[in-house]
Order: structure tokens, then sequence, then C-alpha cells
């Protein structure tokens, strides 16, 4: 490669390195092969791995009404297969098949000489006019993907080595910024894809009309899939029905008109699940009783998708578009997901519906749980008061009797007391958990206020939790001393919450967590916070998460001993001195709670 070429070479990369057009960079590789080394004219073809078809898709060189014609022109993949085992290979990838005597020049799509097409060669080195040079694209795993046709060098004669080595640089770079280029259109293609999906997703958290829904549906998946017209269709099992909702196109009215039985097509596509394409909807003997297909004047082809929902297929979507423009696997995958939006707008109004007819029975359905809540709550005091002493009794028992006060226990059934006497005492803590929640929500609750320093209560607590704090092996780490403003409250309530918040940091951290415990003042109150670098909380549990007998799902159960009320006693605890009690959390990323008190208050009643 002279100074001259390399130059040109590097101007083309930095050119290709900048374009995602592959048109373009096509047109700009062709356009300096003929224009900077030597060739009449260049053509570029590129593998239509739908079609298994070298597809042209850049020319240069050749008279404008040829070029016009023969753009999009195709050769199949065995015709070039074919032609390249009668090639002589003469540089890493480029072969030249030299014309015989007997060519035959009809086959070629155009000619720059046609004169010449039937002349004999001048010497073996000399180019003749049906001669044809392949410079292919390959990809990394040596496969053709595509090739340059550099035809007519204006000398006269067969390409030099040096000259097909230019060629290949030309044609790798061309490679190298095509592949670029298809994985930046793939990756865009897949970007607008999920925007799309998630603006469709946000949207259906409206209360969006059916018909807006399906509008917007429609219209973001033909942005990805274009298509002529649209039509979709409920499925009424019961009477075995295909009722129109949507259709878009010149036959819309008589699309809503054709309520029709469950056959054809969408029949099929409704009762198999799966997606189906007719490539010509007016030959296809699938399909039956379009409104309208007897009018057209262009043959189309159809994809009918299935609209898949909780209980089954609810609909069936179907597009058409010209026959000419097929629709491929690339574009069912696409569809599909656009497809289940739209059986979830399906569901969604019919749950509007339902709930418009029941909005009475909602209505009295909620009273009666408001009523049942008040016998809940009534219940659960009654049962925890009256468990209580029996309980006491049956664990003092059980432990006299593991102690071996009326008789003699054999370690097996020791052990068996033990496991007893665990569950007794578990069962107890409950019942006084329970009980402690009675009392919150009682009237005459009250609280016995004194002099406390929460920096001593938090090392308690810390004290306290050693075990577990270990068994996990945490590190705890308390940003203050055993000095702090001096609150008045009552200290065995403020030493539960505190308590609470340190527990559930070492319960739903993961083994060989931080937990921090800090304070400060903020807005005249004493401030104090717990942070672990834990499971974290759901966004959508959030506001649910003081509220009782809830319990947020991480990846922890009931077994724990978890009852789903100490986040809510605690938050009662602290309202009743006056403070507050906050977090924050994000799943997978720990959470911080927070509870103020006044340093002076009443108790809040």
């Amino acid at each position: 490669m002279n100074e001259e070429q390399l130059n040109k070479a590097l101007e083309l990369a930095t050119s290709l390195m900048r374009d995602q057009d592959v048109g373009r960079i096509l047109d700009t590789v062709v356009g300096m092969i003929t224009d900077d080394f030597g060739f009449e004219a260049c053509d570029a073809f590129l593998l239509d791995e739908e079609s298994n078809e070298y597809v042209l898709r850049a020319t240069k060189g050749f008279p404008v009404d040829v070029a016009d014609k023969v753009y999009g022109m195709a050769k199949s993949r065995s015709a070039v297969d074919d032609d390249l085992t009668k090639t002589e290979k003469i540089g890493k990838f480029t072969y030249l098949l030299r014309a015989e005597p007997d060519t035959n020049g009809t086959q070629y799509y155009s000619l720059l000489h046609p004169e010449r097409a039937s002349q004999p060669r001048r010497d073996p080195g000399s180019w003749h006019e049906l001669d044809v040079l392949y410079v292919t694209f390959q990809d990394a795993e040596g496969k053709i993907v595509g090739f340059l046709e550099p035809d007519g060098p204006r000398d006269g004669k067969l390409p030099s080595k040096s000259l097909v080595g230019s060629l290949e640089v030309f044609a790798s770079l061309a490679s190298v910024a095509m592949t670029n280029a298809r994985l930046v259109s793939a990756l865009n293609r897949t970007v607008k894809l999920f925007r799309n999906m998630l603006d469709i997703t946000v949207a259906m958290q409206q209360p969006v009309e059916l018909k807006d829904a399906l509008k917007m549906i429609a219209e973001r998946l033909n942005e990805l899939v274009p298509f002529d017209e649209v039509s979709v269709y409920i499925v009424d099992w019961d009477s075995d029905l295909l009722i129109p909702l949507y259709a878009t196109g010149p036959f819309t009215d008589e699309v809503m008109a054709d309520i029709g039985p469950l056959s054809g097509l969408a029949g099929m596509v409704a009762r198999s699940g799966k997606v189906e394409i007719a490539e010509d909807s007016t030959e296809d003997p699938r399909v039956e009783d379009i409104p309208g297909l007897e009018q057209l004047e262009v043959r189309q082809t159809m994809m009918a998708i299935p609209l898949k929902g909780r209980h089954g297929v609810e609909g069936v979507l179907e597009l058409y578009r010209d026959k000419s423009r097929q629709f491929n696997q690339v574009e069912v995958a696409i569809a599909e997901p656009f497809a289940a939006h739209a059986a979830i707008a399906l569901e969604n109004a019919r749950l509007r519906e339902e709930l418009k007819e029941n909005l009475d029975a909602v209505k009295k359905a909620y009273e009666d749980m408001k009523d049942l809540d008040l016998m809940k709550d009534s219940l659960v005091d009654t049962i925890t008061h009256e468990l209580r002493t029996p309980l006491t009794t049956i664990l003092g028992y059980i432990e006299m009797t593991s102690s071996g006060m009326y008789g003699e226990v054999t370690p097996k059934m020791r052990e068996k007391f033990c496991a007893v006497i665990d569950q007794t005492r578990r069962i107890n803590t409950l019942v006084s958990t329970m009980l402690e929640m009675s009392r919150i929500q009682s009237k005459d609750f009250h609280l016995d206020f004194s002099n406390v320093n929460l920096a001593m209560v938090t090392h308690e607590v810390v004290d306290d939790l050693t075990a577990e704090i270990n068994a996990k092996n945490h590190s705890v780490s308390v940003l203050f001393g055993r000095e702090l403003p001096i609150v008045q409250a009552d200290r065995v309530r403020i030493h539960d919450v505190i308590e609470n918040l340190v527990s559930n940091a070492v319960k739903y951290t993961d083994n060989g967590g931080r937990i921090t415990i800090g304070a400060d003042i903020l807005g005249g109150k004493v401030h104090m916070w717990v942070r672990d670098n834990g499971v974290g909380i759901a966004e959508e549990d959030h506001d649910r998460l003081f509220d009782r007998f809830f319990l947020a799902d991480a990846g922890l159960t009931r077994a724990d001993g978890r009852v789903g009320i100490g986040l809510y006693t605690s938050r009662e605890i602290v309202r009743r001195h006056g403070g507050e009690i906050w977090f924050e959390s994000r799943k997978g990323a720990g959470s911080t709670f927070h509870f103020s008190l006044p340093m002076k208050q009443k108790a809040l009643i």
C-alpha cells in the first residue's frame, strides 16, 4: 500500500468509526475504491439472514438508470458459494472468478463495456469484461457476511498483490465498522424497546381507558415493528366468539362490527397460545372472513399474536402490512411483550368493571372488616390474658420435672424437656408481646417518666444482644460514649424501642455485617439512629412497615419468631413520648431507622 492509499485507509478508518449507518459505510467504501484505487465501478453486497441471500446495498460507477434498477438485487447464497468454488484465491479473503471463453455474458446484471464481453482476453494478466472479483467481508468466526465487487480496473490489468492487500484492508475496516454499526443499531433498538415498555408499564398504572391503552400499545409497537393495520379481539370462551375491541386502517368500521365465531387463524392462535404468520392473507387457507380482504389492491402478510393473561388466552392481536415486508422471528420476539401488555390492559378493564359493579359490596365489606378488626383485637386481648397464667404454670412444672425434682430424668428425656421448655418460653414471649400491644392500644395506657440517659440504655441493649451479635459475627459500632443529653422518658419502654431496632438490624443483616448506632441533637430533640448493611426493605413495603402484623419479605419466615408488631409498638411508644420514628431503606442496600425524643415532654395519651 503506497502512502496515498495508506492515508486513504486512515481517512476511511476515521470516517467509519464515527458512522453508525451501514448504508453510508458501504457508500463510503465503494466511493473510495472507485475514486482512489483505479476501478471504474464497485458493488457491495450484504448477507440477509432471513432470506439467505446477498443483497446489493451500495453501488457506484454504473449508469444511473442501471444502478437504480438493480439496487436491492439479490444473489442467492448458494450461487455465490458455487462461484467461490470456481475461483482463484488471490488474497487472504479475495477471490477472482476468471471468465472462460464460453462464459455466457447474459447472466450479468450490467456490463460497463458490453462490446468487450465477447472479445477474448488479451493476455493472461489482463482483465476481461466478464471477470468477477470478490473481496469478502468475514465475521469473527470466518463466516462470509458480504462482499465487494470492484469492477473494470482502469489499467485493464488483473489486480496486483499490492492492490489486493489494499482492498482487503478496506474490506476489513468496513467489516469492523459494520459490525459496530449493527451492534449499536441492535442496542438502540433494545433501548427503545425497553423505554417503550417502561412507558407503557408506567402508563398502565394509571386508570387508563381500555381503548386508550390499546391505542398507546399499538403506536409504541409500530415504532419497532412497522405495520399498516392492527386489530385487537377479545375471546369469549363461553360463547365461542371473537369480539373486536380496537382497530386501525381503512376498514376500521367493518372490523369493529365483525363479531364472529372463534375460527380461522385467530381461533387457531387463541387455542394454541402460539404466534402464527400468514405470508399472504389472501391465499392462506387458515385466514377467513377478514373485513375488506376482497377489496384490497395489494397483498398483505399477517401476524396473529395471542394475548395471554393469568387465566389463559384473553384475546388475539393481529398485525397487517404489505406482503413484500414479511414479518420475521425478531419482530415476533419484539411484538410478544407488547401483546402481554395488551392482555394486562384487558384484565385491568375487566377488573375496573367488576369494581364498579361491586362498589357497594366493597364498602360493606370494608365496614365489616372494621368490625372484625375490633373483634380480633378483643379476641387477642382475651386469649393472651387467659394464656399467660397457665403458660407460666406449665413452664414451671416442666422446668422442675426436667431438673429431676419428680424422679430420675435420662439424658434423652432431658433433651426433649429442653426442647419443650424452649418452645414454651417462645410462646410465653409471644403472649407477652401481644399483651404489650394490647396495653398500648388501651386508653388507660400510661408511661412512667423519669430522667433517662439514652447512652446508658443503648450500651445495655448492645450488652444484652451480645450473644446474637456474636452468633452472626457482626461488628457493632456505638458512636457515642456513656453520656447523652438527659430525656424524660419511660426507661423500660425506650429500652424496648432501642432493643427492637438493634435486634432487627442484627436479624436482617447477613453474617459478618456492620451495624452502627449514632446520636445527635436534631430540632431540639435527641435524635438516635441504627444503620445496617443488611437486606433492606422493598419500596412497595415502605408504607406498611409500621402496620400491625405486617412482615416484610426479607427471606425469613414466621418460624424465626417474628409476629410483625415490634415496629408497630415502637412507633406507638415513641409517639406517646411526643417523638417521631422513621427510616430510609432500599432493597439490598441496608436500612437506617431513626427516632427522636424531646428532652422534656408530657405523656401523650
